[in-house]
């Protein structure tokens, strides 16, 4: 881990609307630094990303978030074969059906409406590449 992070690559999408000057390259290695971090969690709590992948050097760990529509997903992956899905802990048993992914519907159960939470979940895997402990995940094994 270098600089206290845990991650190797970042990639980010963006609304329309955001600013082309305002958007997040793509980075990899030492360009992943505390200031991109902090930008990047108040672009998740702004509405203005879509979309984020963070892996780690050998990428058999990763974060996927998809936001659309004021919901939003996220899952990781850790060392290839596990896989932890955000629970909404308001509606933890709830299969209404949400477009989020643009890859089918995601049950209403593993999305959230709260941005903030899911800039918290994108720093923590950021800096440990572990699943945040501030929320409920849905662990399975591929």
């Amino acid at each position: 881990m270098r600089e206290g992070r845990f991650l190797h690559s970042l990639f980010v999408r963006y609304t329309k609307e955001t600013p082309a000057g305002e958007r997040i390259p793509y980075l990899q290695d030492e360009a992943l630094t505390p200031p991109v971090l902090l930008r990047l969690t108040g672009q998740i709590a702004a509405g203005q990303v879509t979309f984020i992948q963070m892996d780690n050097e050998t990428r058999e760990d990763s974060l996927v978030m998809d936001i659309r529509d004021g919901w939003g997903t996220v899952y990781l992956v850790k060392d290839v074969e596990q896989y932890y899905e955000l629970i909404n802990s308001q509606e933890p048993d709830s299969q209404e059906p949400l477009s989020i992914t643009g890859n089918g519907p995601t049950p209403k159960r593993h999305a959230t409406q709260d941005l903030d939470l899911l800039g918290e979940i994108a720093a923590e895997f950021w800096k440990t590449g572990k699943p945040w402990s501030g929320c409920q995940w849905e662990h399975t094994i591929h």
